[in-house]
């Protein structure tokens, strides 16, 4: 029932889209394709281009992996992980919608690009070292230049001292 067009339009649209459920699909092939075709003929047609449906592996819109390879190329300098504070933000929400299944070829993962801001933020801000968590802030919201570094002279510097002078 679908013709070449047709197919092509649904492999860009899930390549656009990777999580849309079949109804959406159809809907999307009437709206743009002006066909009406069932979902078991969408589930066939789907499968003839090659595309399966798994788990959606959510990657960062920010994310950069140029600028991520030539950090690690300078890193790799460094061989004592003792000389290491490991510092990150991570934050949750409690009303991620996101879908966690989706479709793309087979053999490669389903990827989608999202921005993971949603609902009300919790972050945290831990400082690691090889020997555990030398340093925590966990507050609502999202962090900021002025909360970052008041996490750093307060918490970070004011432990790092305080273990130098111990030791």
């Amino acid at each position: 029932m679908l013709n070449a067009g047709d197919m092509e339009f649904l492999d860009r649209l899930l390549e656009r889209e990777p999580c849309l459920f079949l109804d959406e699909l159809q809907d999307r092939l009437y709206d743009g394709r002006h066909k009406q075709v069932s979902t078991a003929t969408l589930c066939r047609s789907i499968s003839k281009l090659n595309i399966s449906r798994k788990c959606v592996t959510k990657q960062a819109a920010e994310r950069n992996e140029h600028l991520r390879a030539i950090w690690e190329g300078e890193m790799a300098q460094y061989d004592d992980p003792d000389l290491f504070v490991f510092l990150d933000e991570s934050s949750v929400d409690n009303k991620t919608g996101q879908r966690n299944n989706g479709r793309s070829y087979r053999g490669t993962p389903c990827v989608r690009r999202a921005t993971f801001i949603r609902g009300t933020r919790y972050s945290i801000l831990p400082a690691l070292t090889v020997d555990g968590i030398m340093a925590l802030d966990i507050f609502p919201g999202s962090v900021d230049r002025e909360r970052f570094l008041q996490f750093l002279r307060e918490q970070v510097v004011r432990t790092t001292v305080f273990h130098i002078q111990t030791v």
